[in-house]
């Protein structure tokens, strides 16, 4: 796991923290996008299905990065980690979830432009 050698004591601490749900909050040019992605990385090395992970942060840009970085890392997977945006993951929970509400899953969202 030579990827782990790139990251700093308290980034190393986070990426290869083990027991549960883990926060990186910290400031901007800080590592934090390194560190989440290297503890997907490193979960995914020790056997951890993909389908037991969730990554989340703000950006399409950053998940899409994030993704090809942390995949970079170990290989080619079977499954693909869940790794999206706050919002997509919000969308994907309703879209799975809205019939225990008798909700319809057939709902669409629309963005500014589509509004006008």
């Amino acid at each position: 796991m030579d990827f782990l050698n790139e990251l700093n004591e308290k980034q190393k601490k986070a990426a290869t923290h083990i027991d549960g749900a883990l926060l990186v909050l910290a400031g901007a040019g800080s590592g934090k996008t390194k560190t989440i992605t290297t503890r997907l990385a490193y979960l995914l090395s020790l056997g951890i299905d993909p389908l037991n992970t969730l990554t989340l942060t703000f950006t399409n840009k950053a998940a899409n990065e994030m993704q090809q970085r942390a995949l970079s890392m170990i290989g080619k997977v079977s499954t693909p980690p869940l790794l999206c945006t706050f919002h997509k993951f919000g969308l994907l929970f309703l879209k799975l979830y809205i019939y225990l509400i008798n909700g319809k899953n057939s709902f669409v969202i629309i963005d500014s432009d589509d509004q006008k």
